[in-house]
């Protein structure tokens, strides 16, 4: 056994560098999940030493043996091909032992998970690492960015209103400062990158800032326009967790051969429309049931509807039903398309029961953006996560030595 795991660790070790979409989902596999204990809808960026947990369903329900992989990644998220023995103790890969079957639903499926750390993995490094899910021909079946940090700095950060008149009304704008009282960087602009995050989606990032500022054991990085971020609009909802009912959003349910259905009230493009606030969780999901005990196993999977009534019937841009449910990627699945009948864009997508954010978003110049169909207004609520890598000179691997997070409304 140590002999085969051994073998496909380096095997996949030296292969490590054609792997780079990190976010890849097979078609089979869904609600893939990276959660920090008691939070479900936490984004997986997390203190050096807390419990990851991880867990996928396979619709195929055949109950295939399933591995998993870990590699770490440097700032630009490349894999480094850095030695495993460096960030790693135990193995970098191994099989995913623990599963469960669904039970009571229409749609049958397997139920995988495990945790980092565990017996056989534990990661002793901060830094960026690639989650890889294989199954038993070593076909990649999920891949996941993940974050780890190891709190060696103070981060001072707040988010206000761009200062440039053209942008007022819809951008804004993270400020913040590094406090070092234990540490000394003898060249902090070469030793030291940071990656500002907007609602844990790595399309919206500002990356590669250079210190602006030097005070006693402080850094300053008081910018506008190099960390402005276009605040965007408050997601839409759905709750899908009474799979016999509706609910908020829902306008009508119903069961087909090929199981449930769930068809959402059309939604309007809002770029035009005055900011209205109401809560959501920036873009997440929770999986949970009305129908059921445990969520994990009990709650079904539903078609869910999605329809947008534009103002122009051939739109210029692709538009694509845009969230975390896939890792906030835009695929052929998710992407709209126009309906004859009802003169609606509208797609389709299998979800699992639970709260779902969502919204709609086009590519502009090769990047991800809401603005042509939702706007962009400054008074949006979103999260911003500011992560500090520091590599020192003639250190072979960065690490991230300080993370933080805050909100657009504190």
């Amino acid at each position: 056994m140590f002999k085969k795991i051994l073998f496909f660790s380096l095997a996949f070790f030296f292969f490590l560098p054609q792997i780079t979409g990190q976010n890849f989902t097979a078609s089979f596999v869904k609600s893939v999940q990276l959660q920090i204990e008691n939070n479900e809808n936490s984004n997986p960026i997390f203190m050096l030493g807390e419990p990851l947990f991880v867990s996928f369903d396979d619709l195929e329900a055949d109950q295939k043996n399933y591995s998993y992989h870990i590699a770490h990644c440097n700032y630009n998220w490349e894999v480094s091909g850095t030695n495993p023995t460096l960030y790693i103790d135990g193995y970098d890969s191994f099989e995913i032992q623990d599963f469960k079957t669904s039970f009571n639903t229409l749609q049958n499926f397997t139920h995988h998970y495990f945790q980092i750390p565990n017996q056989n993995t534990r990661i002793k490094t901060s830094g960026n690492y690639l989650l890889t899910i294989l199954n038993e021909e070593e076909e990649i079946c999920v891949q996941r960015r993940f974050v780890i940090y190891e709190p060696k700095v103070n981060i001072r950060a707040k988010s206000i209103r761009d200062r440039n008149l053209k942008n007022i009304d819809s951008k804004q704008v993270v400020q913040f400062s590094i406090l070092h009282p234990n540490l000394i960087f003898n060249k902090p602009a070469q030793e030291l990158k940071i990656c500002v995050l907007q609602n844990n989606d790595w399309n919206f990032i500002k990356k590669d800032l250079r210190p602006q500022f030097y005070k006693k054991n402080e850094i300053v990085y008081q910018y506008n326009e190099e960390t402005s971020f276009y605040g965007r609009n408050e997601f839409l909802n759905f709750d899908s967790k009474n799979i016999t009912g509706t609910n908020v959003n829902i306008a009508g349910i119903g069961i087909k051969e090929n199981g449930y259905h769930t068809y959402l009230y059309p939604t309007i493009p809002r770029a035009a429309v005055p900011y209205t606030y109401f809560p959501d969780i920036n873009g997440a999901f929770v999986v949970r049931t009305l129908n059921g005990v445990d969520a994990a196993t009990e709650s079904d999977y539903t078609w869910v509807h999605f329809s947008l009534d534009t103002q122009s019937k051939n739109p210029k841009e692709k538009i694509y039903v845009y969230g975390a449910f896939n890792n906030y990627a835009m695929e052929e699945e998710n992407m709209l398309r126009l309906n004859e009948d009802s003169q609606m864009l509208e797609t389709t997508l299998q979800l699992k029961q639970g709260f779902y954010n969502y919204t709609f978003a086009t590519l502009e110049k090769n990047h991800a953006s809401t603005r042509y169909v939702e706007g962009s207004f400054f008074e949006t609520e979103n999260d911003y996560t500011v992560l500090v890598y520091f590599k020192p000179f003639g250190a072979r691997i960065s690490e991230i030595i300080g993370v933080a997070k805050i909100n657009s409304r504190q």
